[in-house]
């Protein structure tokens, strides 16, 4: 088995930790419950000595007569819980049982090359079982007496002693407690990691960078429970892990493709739900930190969620006006459709009024027309469409553009709706620049993704707004003066932590 399977196992089960738990724990009092329901069964024993004594039979040497009561050990061993001899016991200890019910309740063993019988009885009663042992033993002896041939006046060729008394045992032979507790663990941590392993092969959701086949991932972002309420980055810390995801889907957008310098951008999904407006957002506005000429485009002329993301007015005018307007486009009409995010120089064009016709307004020469006007006077336009796979104008956008993103929800976009989603963008023959995998589970994040994308708690990617004055973690010693923190970019503010680092390092040598 190589390390590489280990690893996948220890995935599967801290992944599935909640499941296996919960059927490692059942297990655990299904078996305490059945434990306690049986009814203690105790078993005492007795042993029995067989042996023919000289003065009853003629027999050359001792040998002889050894093997003698070797080769009779073996049939009283099959007899001794025979009616014959248990009746006398059942009548004599006045058992409200027959001899037949008595007899399943005892065992007789002989053991190899020996003249010794093993009697053991079981009952529910420890006395009553050391009673009956006891009783058919010696009732055993006055058996063989009889069976055995014999004249008259003459002593039995067989004797039957007590070797060892049967006693009362002090503890139950079942159940095993100990041994069912084992087993309900284990019964209920395989149950679990059955149903694990079953989910995961019957599982055929997008959950890794693995599912994309060779389009690459240009960012995993985790689940955030507040993301509902603070959807866009610019509500959250600007060092908290969804900012710097899309920080590093900045970096990755950039240099992802050599050769290829995407400029118009479109942002889509499978299918809805999956996080593809507040991602368009999201990137427009690390675009534009980052120093960018942005605009961003609500071309979902369906269902907008933009202007209700970033608290615009939904009745402005917006694309839809600019597309069915029979006005020639130019800049400064375009530039009046146009609004500013209040709290960056993020450019927006919102929707407009909800045309009846949206896809014949996106598939439009006017639509083409306007990109080129828009492509003169930004770096990057981020444009929001809708699903793909419900209808299609995300694919007639994108045939317009230098490519698309496909925002895929981890653990709910199923695989063929993501390769649907995929073939959709081209087959109109546009480019599938990159995925982003949305709402990872947190361990997840951590155990499929690993350093790249889990970041590490150390640098201050823990989830939380991050302040590298004040945070009591070790290497924010070197960072920035606070005066300045503000104003850096993350490349910057990482080079000067670096740079004191270096520094103390240096000065450090020297006092030794």
């Amino acid at each position: 088995m190589g390390s590489m399977e280990l690893v996948s196992y220890w995935r599967l089960l801290v992944q599935s930790r909640r499941v296996i738990a919960v059927t490692t724990l059942s297990g655990l009092l299904i078996s305490f419950l059945v434990t306690i329901s049986m009814t203690p069964i105790y078993k005492s024993s007795a042993q029995l000595f067989v042996s023919t004594p000289a003065s009853a039979i003629d027999i050359s040497t001792l040998l002889t007569g050894s093997s003698f009561s070797q080769q009779r050990v073996k049939s009283y061993a099959q007899i001794i819980n025979s009616p014959v001899n248990l009746e006398p016991v059942v009548k004599e200890l006045k058992l409200n049982i027959s001899a037949e019910e008595l007899s399943k309740n005892i065992t007789a063993s002989a053991p190899l090359d020996t003249v010794l019988i093993s009697l053991v009885v079981t009952d529910t009663n420890p006395k009553r079982a050391a009673r009956i042992a006891n009783a058919v033993a010696k009732q055993f002896g006055i058996t063989v007496k009889s069976l055995e041939l014999q004249e008259i006046d003459t002593e039995s060729p067989i004797k039957v002693s007590i070797a060892k008394f049967a006693t009362p045992p002090t503890a139950p032979a079942a159940p095993k407690k100990s041994i069912n507790y084992a087993l309900g663990l284990l019964m209920g941590f395989g149950l679990g990691f059955g149903i694990a392993s079953l989910r995961k092969l019957l599982d055929n959701t997008v959950k890794s960078e693995d599912d994309l086949g060779e389009i690459p991932l240009l960012a995993a972002i985790g689940f955030d429970v507040n993301a509902d309420e603070k959807p866009l980055i610019t509500q959250i810390g600007r060092y908290a892990a969804r900012t710097e995801a899309f920080r590093t889907l900045r970096t990755n957008l950039k240099h992802a493709n050599p050769g290829v310098n995407p400029k118009s951008i479109v942002i889509t999904s499978a299918l809805p739900n999956e996080g593809k407006s507040t991602s368009a957002i999201n990137i427009a506005i690390s675009l534009t930190q980052s120093g960018e000429r942005v605009l961003l485009v609500e071309a979902d002329l369906r269902r907008p969620k933009i202007p209700i993301y970033l608290e615009f007015a939904s009745k402005v005018v917006g694309l839809s006006e600019l597309l069915s307007s029979p006005t020639k486009l130019t800049w400064p009409i375009v530039k009046k459709h146009m609004r500013k995010h209040p709290e960056i120089d993020l450019q927006v064009l919102t929707s407009g009024r909800i045309p009846p016709n949206p896809a014949e307004l996106l598939e439009s020469g006017r639509f083409r027309e306007l990109l080129e006007i828009l492509r003169a006077r930004f770096d990057y336009i981020i444009i929001d469409c809708p699903p793909l796979l419900p209808i299609t104008d995300a694919a007639i956008v994108a045939a317009y553009t230098d490519g698309a993103i496909l925002v895929s929800h981890a653990g709910s976009t199923k695989i063929p709706h993501f390769e649907g989603a995929r073939d959709a963008i081209r087959g109109v023959g546009a480019l599938v620049l990159g995925v982003i995998l949305n709402k990872i589970p947190e361990d997840a994040m951590e155990y499929e993704y690993g350093y790249k994308y889990g970041y590490p708690k150390y640098y201050g990617y823990s989830g939380k707004p991050y302040d590298p004055l004040n945070s009591t973690e070790r290497d924010t010693r070197y960072a920035p003066p606070k005066s300045e923190v503000d104003r850096l970019d993350e490349e910057e503010f990482v080079f000067i932590k670096g740079k004191r680092f270096k520094e103390e390092l240096m000065r450090d040598r020297n006092k030794i």
